[in-house]
């Protein structure tokens, strides 16, 4: 089967790694470092609030502007999207591309209604394209 006409839900990551709005950019980069990844979702504080996600552009934009002492000053919230550019998991995945590209994202959380189930990254879609 194409992999665009498979859906978000078969190709997306479920083991999500979060972190809080609370917690340093400095944790966020070294948790992004040990686990190999380029993004974390922030869990929204309050029920049926929006998910956020802060990635490694994020960061090192803060990094252009500014000495790594600042990394310790600011936290996740300061620097995360809110809310995420996200999709459901019953999306076709040349939908979900197309959204990517077009919102400049390399990674969407993946919503069942308001509940998050997943993460689809373009390296899923390399991975799934292939695996084809």
């Amino acid at each position: 089967m194409n992999v665009k006409q498979r859906t978000v839900g078969e190709l997306m990551s479920r083991d999500l790694i979060t972190i809080a709005a609370s917690e340093t950019l400095r944790t966020a980069a070294a948790l992004m470092h040990t686990r190999h990844i380029h993004c974390l979702l922030v869990l929204p504080e309050a029920p049926r609030a929006a998910v956020g996600i802060i990635t490694g552009k994020d960061i090192v934009q803060v990094l252009c502007d500014a000495e790594p002492a600042l990394l310790d000053q600011l936290t996740v919230g300061d620097a995360m999207s809110t809310p995420a550019v996200s999709v459901q998991q019953e999306f076709l995945v040349g939908d979900a591309i197309k959204l990517m590209r077009s919102a400049g994202v390399r990674s969407v959380p993946v919503l069942d209604g308001v509940q998050l189930v997943g993460l689809l990254s373009f390296s899923d879609v390399l991975r799934a394209a292939v695996e084809a």
